[in-house]
């Protein structure tokens, strides 16, 4: 009898061993799993995380461009905006092609035009629009203006982004650089109009400005007392061209639009009009645009 008693024990005692066992292995995959999804989840989460500091980096290099350092300057230099003896005669715009420092550059001369802002894209069938190119720039993540902005009065946007600007009060164009003017305040009590933008040329010297890529570039320039628009015709650095536009007698100026798909078009004194860049069929809603039209 006992010795059958202890078989019996001997065989749960067994038996019991082999159920301790496959619920101990049970338990290893059960911690296994629940530390590989706490792995992925770790892995996961570190990677959103990486991107998104990456991201942000990416967002604040994008908005950065857009700001330079803080420095008191000169105001500006003014000129009317036509010949008020000619202002009857029909506006049109002279093209001419100059070469400085090996480089050639497109010079358009405005007459008997006023000029003025515009958002959105202009009518091509207005015939009083003599000459359009793009003015301000807006930011990569909102879309919005870049800068104080003026239109017929009513401030579109706000802050100091830039220090070169240009304002129309009273049928006179103002280019200067700056980090507060009185123009800003005078544009909106006139209904005139106001923006900011690169500045490329103040009272003969050249700026300095932080984007360094090449690209085709615009400007509003001042020469001999007349408000011009000159384009390069190859890609410049910010700093070849503000020297060329010195060397070529502008005393001040700021940057426009550029790149070759900036759109705009002129007339010339046959009425024959040239576009250039790419005539998008929309434009976001703060695309903004000089507009010179015809007294």
């Amino acid at each position: 009898m006992n010795t059958k008693k202890n078989k019996q024990d001997d065989e749960i005692y067994i038996l019991g061993s082999a159920f301790q066992g496959k619920g101990d292995r049970i338990m290893t995959r059960r911690r296994w799993l629940v530390l590989s999804i706490g792995l992925v989840i770790i892995i996961l989460g570190g990677g959103f995380f990486v991107l998104s500091y990456i991201n942000n980096i990416k967002k604040e290099q994008t908005i950065e461009y857009y700001f330079e350092p803080e420095e008191t300057l000169p105001l500006s230099i003014t000129v009317e905006t036509t010949d008020m003896d000619d202002a009857n005669q029909k506006g049109y715009i002279e093209t001419q092609e100059e070469t400085v420092n090996e480089l050639t550059l497109l010079v358009h001369i405005p007459y008997h035009v006023t000029m003025s802002l515009s958002l959105g894209k202009p009518d091509k069938s207005d015939s009083t629009i003599i000459f359009i190119t793009q003015a301000a720039d807006i930011r990569m993540d909102n879309k919005r203006i870049v800068g104080e902005f003026v239109l017929e009065g009513k401030q579109i946007a706000r802050g100091l982004s830039k220090k070169g600007f240009c304002a129309v009060v009273d049928h006179t164009i103002s280019i200067g650089m700056a980090d507060e003017t009185p123009l800003l305040q005078q544009s909106i009590e006139s209904n005139g109009f106001f923006f900011r933008q690169y500045p490329l040329v103040h009272h003969g010297e050249p700026i300095a400005n932080n984007p360094v890529n090449k690209s085709i570039r615009r400007a509003l320039a001042v020469r001999n007392e007349q408000v011009i628009m000159i384009e390069s015709t190859s890609v410049l650095s910010f700093h070849d061209f503000s020297q060329a536009l010195v060397d070529m007698g502008v005393s001040d100026a700021i940057y426009l639009v550029g790149g070759r798909d900036a759109h705009g078009w002129y007339y010339n004194k046959e009425s024959v009009r040239h576009e250039y860049g790419i005539d998008y069929l929309a434009y976001p809603d703060y695309t903004s645009f000089i507009v010179w039209r015809t007294k």
